[in-house]
């Protein structure tokens, strides 16, 4: 598609896409309209002829070589009409499925390319839904909608030329009456399309409440805590509601329709009264007259049913296309739908914020001001904070989602604007607390961490796959799939296997690391498991990044130490000694401080900067610290 995000994608631009996107479809369907716009006037003149060589024969004989053309004229129009929506109909479904591929693909990598505000923001999200939602449909429907409009138009302008020339005064009334109906028709869509609009955004809620009543996902809770009632009189409401929406919508459609038809009835009526001085004055004949009168009831008829929808349909496609040239003009991240680029011998040393400042778009309260602290490389950092003290936003803002802040954030002293996207992919590996589960086997849930499933798949790391994998303790996982490593994960496969939230959760952090990206970041992923589950996790993890392992004071480590109940407590307890032995900069991102005292250094996130940096020692003897205060509040959750 064309650079539209520089241009307004008006109904000009959009015919000449649909031309060049399906040349023979779109031609087709024009000339079919026209051809239907010029047979009532042909039809009239083949009437009138008709009936002309009729009355000429009055007495005479006729003989059927006398009517043979203008029979021959009618019967090729009736054939027409009874022939052309047949093949009109595959033209639709051939066309249809030809968009389908074509708008979709290039509709999903604008998305793709979107920068990631427009994710995370309520309305730009209920655009893209409305203009993506059903994309091949809208603009089929669309240019059928200009089609039929040029052939109403054409039809009109047609027979009008022919009344003119019997009556000026009968043309001048079509035109007098058919220019308010079509503006009172166009108004009435564009009311229409305002209705519609918010009739969709209710349909988009009681969709996923539709969802959430029947996706095997929350069947589970729906059992547990029985809310399928009430979250059916949601859906019911928010239906109903939705309903009378579109319920207005057709009413006022219907109301424009009849009115309109009424007018339109009303006019042949005069027009036909009109003509009757022409006829008697021989200016018009008895034919064309027949033909005239046959002609303006069939245009009547169709006006009526198709005016209201043609003219609420341009609207419809007018506004549509002001939502795809919105859409289409989104600012797009530059290099997003490239690949992880790897940087030749990079190791990262440190990062810096630096009077780092950030509030999300349409807000105005800051979620950072001023935000400073420098990070080493080869080190574990976790960082804590309460929830919503803004730890998932340096996440955000590291990785390169987020590049509208203030002050300086710095990879080795270089600007993380500096970088570009495709490097800033290659160097951070992410376990987000929502982390996907993909439905493929379990070998490529790993592999896709590396950003190069397909080479990976042909070429494997053999060594690094079975090594992380018993790290994580998945061994025992592998072995009870029906396939090994093989087996399909998820519900899409007939044969797919559901892992266990926890298996999920490791199967999420050995992703991350075959990834050879040298800065991991741990962002809550272990959020759902309780706070003795999730140190334990977190505790694999750090055993699996260590190369040689951090030497433990005292020679234990989770796994070793004795259990819960007859351990000591955990300010008590083996920690990690200072002093760098990895070979990957790793940040923990938690709220739970029991998993962040295997960290090398904490950071406490407090009033939107880091109020407090150290160690767990360091940081438990500040008397009036707020990391010893959230510490002893959450003692009990390890200690028994």
């Amino acid at each position: 598609m064309r650079n539209l995000d520089k241009s307004k994608y008006n109904i000009f631009v959009f015919l000449q896409e649909m031309l060049k996107m399906m040349p023979f479809h779109a031609v087709y369907l024009m000339a079919v309209a026209l051809i239907n716009a010029f047979l009532p006037t042909a039809q009239t003149l083949a009437i009138a002829e008709f009936v002309n060589r009729v009355e000429g024969a009055y007495g005479g004989g006729l003989e059927v070589r006398m009517v043979l053309g203008p029979l021959i004229i009618l019967l090729g129009i009736v054939i027409f009409k009874q022939m052309i929506p047949s093949a009109t109909n595959l033209i639709n479904i051939s066309a249809r499925n030809y968009l389908k591929t074509a708008l979709r693909n290039r509709f999903m990598k604008k998305q793709a390319l979107l920068q990631y505000r427009y994710i995370e923001d309520n309305e730009s999200c209920a655009l893209i839904y409305r203009v993506c939602g059903d994309v091949e449909n809208r603009f089929w429907s669309g240019y059928r909608t200009v089609c039929n409009g040029i052939e109403l138009i054409v039809k009109c302008v047609a027979l009008m030329s022919i009344v003119m020339q019997a009556s000026m005064l009968s043309g001048a009334a079509i035109l007098l009456v058919s220019v308010p109906l079509f503006y009172l028709a166009h108004k009435t869509g564009r009311q229409n399309y305002v209705l519609q609009k918010d009739a969709v955004e209710i349909k988009r809620r009681y969709q996923y409440l539709a969802a959430i009543l029947s996706d095997r996902d929350h069947a589970k809770e729906r059992t547990m805590f029985g809310y399928s009632e009430q979250i059916a009189k949601e859906y019911d409401r928010l239906s109903d509601y939705a309903n009378q929406k579109e319920a207005v919508i057709e009413k006022k459609r219907y109301a424009n329709m009849k009115s309109g038809s009424l007018t339109m009835v009303m006019l042949a009526v005069i027009i036909m009264l009109l003509l009757l001085p022409a006829l008697g004055s021989g200016k018009l004949s008895n034919g064309l007259y027949v033909g005239l009168v046959t002609s303006i009831l069939n245009l009547v008829q169709g006006m009526s049913w198709n005016l209201a929808g043609i003219m609420q349909g341009a609207a419809d496609l007018n506004a549509y296309l002001h939502d795809v040239s919105v859409f289409l003009g989104m600012e797009e991240k530059e290099d997003a739908n490239a690949g992880p680029l790897k940087i030749p011998g990079f190791q990262v040393e440190t990062i810096e914020f630096r009077n780092v400042s950030f509030r999300y778009p349409g807000r105005e309260a800051y979620v950072l001001k001023d935000c400073s602290f420098v990070l080493q490389g080869n080190k574990c950092y976790a960082v804590v904070g309460k929830n919503g003290a803004g730890k998932s936003t340096l996440t955000k803002l590291l990785t390169g989602l987020y590049e509208d802040y203030q002050g300086q954030i710095l990879i080795n002293g270089k600007d993380l604007r500096e970088y570009r996207y495709g490097e800033l992919k290659w160097m951070f590996s992410v376990v987000f607390q929502d982390f996907a589960r993909y439905a493929m086997s379990f070998r490529e849930n790993i592999l896709v961490g590396n950003g190069t499933m397909n080479e990976d798949a042909a070429h494997p790391n053999t060594q690094l796959f079975e090594q992380i994998i018993k790290k994580l303790e998945l061994e025992s996982c592998v072995r009870e799939l029906p396939h090994g490593p093989d087996s399909n994960l998820g519900k899409l496969d007939r044969d797919g296997v559901d892992l266990s939230g926890g298996q999920w959760q490791k199967l999420a952090i050995a992703r991350l690391l075959y990834s050879e990206a040298p800065i991991n970041i741990l962002d809550e992923p272990t959020a759902a498991l309780d706070p003795k589950g999730e140190a334990k996790v977190y505790e694999l993890f750090r055993q699996a990044i260590m190369e040689g392992g951090h030497s433990i004071e005292d020679g234990l480590s989770i796994k070793e130490s004795p259990s819960i109940k007859e351990s000591p407590s955990i300010e008590e307890s083996p920690s990690v000694k200072d002093g760098p032995s990895m070979d990957k900069l790793t940040i923990l991102i938690t709220h739970r401080l029991g998993a962040a005292r295997m960290a090398d250094e904490i950071l406490v996130l407090d009033q939107k900067r880091i109020v407090e940096q150290g160690t767990h020692k360091t940081l438990m003897q500040l008397k009036n610290g707020l990391y010893r205060e959230m510490f002893e509040s959450q003692r009990c959750w390890y200690e028994t």
